[in-house]
């Protein structure tokens, strides 16, 4: 695990704020260092695993994909991989495994059809996840967790 200090954890507020307008030296303004200081400390951020990757929040209904499903299965058998299995699923856009019996594999699909969200739900069958649940998404919010180190920088 890095071991992240506050100044770390105000550059990671910056990203999560707007990372695609982000500059170091705008982050660097913020948090009272210079812009190369923030790129060799982003850097190492990302070469620690603590920045994985940057990624575009998508509205999946404007994009044409209206079914919008989230599936609670179990996984049969063999489960080692199966997370990342499933993740490769076309129309997966989200998996998580949780440390239960049963409905351990919770997982998000987006689709432009119906038709399609079931052939999704029989390639899953196929890797040895038995669905218990479907229920269909008709509102959402999303935001990160934004508590990182709003505190440690000069404002907004």
């Amino acid at each position: 695990m890095a071991e992240i200090d506050r100044i770390d954890m105000a550059i990671l507020h910056a990203l999560q704020d707007d990372a695609r307008n982000a500059t170091t030296e705008s982050i660097g303004e913020r948090v009272d260092l210079a812009s190369s200081s923030v790129a060799t400390r982003i850097n190492d951020l990302e070469e620690n695993g603590v920045i994985t990757g940057y990624t575009p929040v998508i509205d999946y209904d404007e994009a044409g994909f209206e079914q919008r499903l989230l599936l609670v299965g179990t996984v049969q058998g063999d489960d080692e991989g199966i997370v990342a299995a499933v993740s490769d699923v076309e129309n997966v856009i989200s998996v998580e495994r949780l440390l239960t019996d049963e409905g351990d594999l919770h997982i998000e699909l987006v689709s432009r059809s119906q038709e399609r969200a079931e052939a999704v739900t029989d390639d899953l069958h196929e890797l040895g996840v038995e669905i218990t649940k479907t229920s269909v998404v008709v509102e959402e919010t999303n935001r990160p967790f934004n508590h990182l180190g709003a505190k440690y920088t000069n404002g907004e």
